[in-house]
């Protein structure tokens, strides 16, 4: 087989590119001039359109790319042609509100024409329907519109609620004397009053006689005979 070399040499090539044989030999010699190894291998046949395979050096496929596609393929690929954006919006202007003829989806999702009253009934049953209320001679619309009083049988009204509870004087004082008594000192320590002996005394007898009052007066027997729930 013809092998057409660049002069170099290299431990293991790989393919590159096919390219027709001009285009391979200026391929070849581009990549001389850049010390990397190829050699390209001419196509079967007698076609003059066979393509060349194109080898490089394993190691430099990456700077072969580079050269390929900056000196071979440069002048070889045209660049895209350049439009007026205005030449661009008139012709989407001229074309707006048109039915398009080169279109990319099934035929069956076209819409087709307008369907009539008598074409558009709903054969699934899904779609909510309404009622149309036609009324005869001599009845007037405006009474049948009205509509009915309620009605006051079976309206519910709660009883009022009981009244709170207020407790006996005994366990109101023993709540204020519980609650009063570290309050009082609380306050002594807070403001740093020059509170006498005997009123931090009271205070902490107050405390303990409401404690010991609410706790007598709770009890252990439930409330009730019929009823051994908690009692609070």
């Amino acid at each position: 087989m013809n092998r057409r070399e660049n002069g170099l040499s290299a431990d293991a090539y790989t393919p590159l590119i096919d390219l027709v044989p001009e285009l391979a030999d200026q391929l070849l010699t581009v990549l001389r001039e850049a010390g990397i190894a190829a050699y390209a291998l001419p196509g079967g046949g007698e076609d003059p359109d066979v393509l060349d395979h194109v080898h490089v050096d394993a190691a430099q496929k990456g700077e072969a790319e580079r050269l390929l596609h900056s000196s071979v393929l440069r002048d070889r690929v045209a660049p895209p042609p350049e439009r007026d954006e205005d030449a661009i919006f008139a012709e989407i202007v001229a074309g707006f509100g048109e039915t398009p003829t080169d279109v990319s989806w099934p035929d069956e999702e076209n819409l087709g024409p307008a369907a009539s009253e008598d074409d558009r009934q709903d054969s699934t049953g899904r779609l909510p329907t309404a009622r149309v209320v036609y009324y005869s001679e001599g009845v007037d619309k405006e009474e049948d519109d009205e509509f009915p009083e309620p009605d006051e049988e079976g309206h519910y009204e709660p009883p009022p609620p009981p009244p709170l509870p207020t407790g006996d004087p005994a366990s109101r004082l023993a709540w204020l004397c519980l609650v009063g008594g570290p309050l009082y000192i609380l306050a002594t320590v807070i403001f740093r009053w020059q509170a006498p002996g005997w009123a931090a005394f009271l205070a902490v007898a107050a405390f303990i006689g409401g404690f010991v009052t609410l706790v007598l007066r709770m009890g252990d027997e439930p409330r009730d005979g019929d009823d051994d729930g908690a009692v609070i």
